[in-house]
């Protein structure tokens, strides 16, 4: 706009007493309120437009802070399980975190993640991950360790056995102890194949919440008791206290804080619109999508539960939100 509007200033024309208190006639009533008026849109169209060229600049903002690309490596809690629609034996769907994250600002994504994948296998994706051009300016993100310590086994353990699997601490600690290097070793091999690009690694959610906080946990099924669910959250702070660690030494970032408390409070539960993680979840695959996440080409972690527990423990879609907002926080934060 030109002449007063551009400089936000706004002259209004109006009719000056005299001494003698003449009275206005309606012609001059009627001038006035035009001018009125018209000052009124003239303000309005500058707010509007002030509006508008504060949130072009917003976005140009966070585009300009969004990387290039987002390349998803990692197991189950990458590809999507838990939000449905799958495409593919991998679990991949549509609705998995990977493409929600940074929302339009980035256009350019590339899901390698499989549901089952152990360190062993992430290692193969690394090496698809080196074949793809455009290094220098993206996002890689990992998520593994949670097959590596056997933690849907154990679940499955915990819901089925007889016996408390609280007996089993000390091994699994053992075990998820023994992953530092491994990781340390993956992480360093994901940078030698994507140089220049950000790396950010993530850990797991609590997947049940304190029995102290939150004691009635329907898909639960309460089969676990409070000393198995507090057991499962130690050797979950554990396996993300080993992935932080592991991702000092190597040089990335880790993204397992913002996890653990973007999910607090949503842990599976009740299998309620407040819960980001499923309980126990008995679910219908359609006819043409793919049966169980067994028929994965890694080794399958789910097989005494078939299809029809494959979501149970993982995201839902609210889930799979909180996912990409805790990346983007660590991104922001790098």
């Amino acid at each position: 706009m030109g002449g007063a509007a551009a400089t936000g200033r706004v002259v209004l024309m109006t009719h000056t007493s005299t001494t003698h208190h003449q009275q206005r006639s309606p012609r001059s009533f009627a001038r006035t309120a035009v001018t009125l008026c018209v000052a009124a849109v003239v303000l309005v169209g500058a707010a509007l437009g002030a509006a508008a060229d504060a949130s072009a600049a917003e976005t140009t903002e966070a585009a300009g802070d969004a990387p290039s690309a987002v390349i998803t490596l990692g197991d189950s809690y990458s590809s999507g399980l838990g939000a449905g629609g799958y495409l593919d034996d991998c679990d991949r769907t549509p609705q998995a975190w990977n493409n929600l994250i940074f929302g339009d600002a980035v256009s350019d994504r590339t899901l390698l993640a499989c549901s089952g994948a152990r360190i062993a296998e992430v290692t193969q994706q690394v090496r698809q991950l080196e074949a793809i051009p455009g290094a220098g300016d993206r996002l890689i993100t990992v998520t593994v360790g949670g097959n590596d310590a056997g933690f849907a086994d154990e679940l499955v353990n915990c819901l089925v056995s007889f016996l408390s699997c609280t007996r089993r601490e000390a091994e699994l600690t053992t075990l998820i102890n023994g992953l530092h290097q491994p990781l340390v070793q993956l992480y360093d091999a994901v940078q030698a194949a994507a140089p220049g690009d950000d790396v950010i690694v993530g850990g797991y959610p609590m997947l049940v919440p304190d029995p102290a906080v939150r004691s009635d946990c329907p898909a639960l099924t309460g089969l676990l008791s409070d000393s198995e669910r507090q057991m499962i959250r130690r050797l979950g702070v554990l396996l993300n206290d080993v992935i932080d660690a592991a991702a000092a030494e190597a040089g990335v970032e880790s993204a397992s804080d913002e996890v653990a408390a973007g999910f607090d409070g949503h842990e599976a539960c009740a299998n309620g619109p407040g819960d980001w993680l499923y309980g126990l979840k008995i679910s219908w695959s359609a006819a043409d999508e793919p049966t169980t996440a067994s028929a994965s080409p890694y080794q399958p972690q789910w097989d005494v539960a078939s299809s029809f527990v494959r979501d149970s423990f993982h995201p839902t879609v609210n889930g799979q939100a909180g996912y990409a907002d805790a990346f983007e926080e660590a991104w922001a934060a790098r």
